[in-house]
């Protein structure tokens, strides 16, 4: 398992990770129309976009690679709340469903930790589903925990509750 920067020949590999991770891992989650429309084609193009554009230095997109093939990936940067001022943000954090349960996104969360101390954030944010409590009690496991800050995202129409988890960055 090797955990790097993300390169523009990672996008197909990455569109699928990211897509195949919400298809499992949302599956009764998010509100099946929103799935459906989450498609390879539409995360390559976004993806391309991402990778293509000059970012904020602090933000970092780190590939999980397992046997040569990004099988994870972990976006981080500055945080984008309003009451975000000084604090980092874990944007997204996936992992391929058939990489569940092998290790690797507790290492991939870790260097996703270390790239947001590295930017110089001591604090974090991250949001997720309200509902997914798999995906919180991963990220309690990792220090993080609930600030009962929610929100209702809405995402190409469709509307997900979700929950603001905190981590001081500092203590980890």
């Amino acid at each position: 398992m090797l955990i790097r920067g993300v390169v523009a020949a990672d996008v197909p590999a990455l569109a699928r990770v990211h897509v195949d991770a919400w298809h499992v891992g949302y599956a009764g989650l998010m509100p099946q129309g929103l799935l459906d429309t989450t498609t390879v084609e539409r995360r390559t193009a976004s993806w391309e976009r991402t990778v293509r554009t000059q970012r904020d230095p602090r933000e970092k997109i780190l590939i999980a690679e397992v046997d040569g093939t990004p099988a994870g990936f972990a976006h981080t940067g500055p945080g984008r709340d309003p009451d975000a001022a000084g604090t980092g943000e874990l944007w997204a954090l996936n992992v391929a469903p058939s990489h569940w349960g092998s290790g690797l996104a507790p290492y991939l969360i870790e260097a996703a930790h270390e790239a947001l101390r590295h930017a110089g954030f001591e604090r974090a944010t991250l949001w997720v589903l309200t509902g997914n409590s798999r995906a919180r009690r991963f990220y309690e496991r990792h220090g993080w925990g609930p600030d009962s800050v929610t929100r209702e995202e809405t995402i190409r129409g469709f509307s997900v509750a979700e929950l603001r988890y905190t981590l001081d960055l500092r203590l980890d």
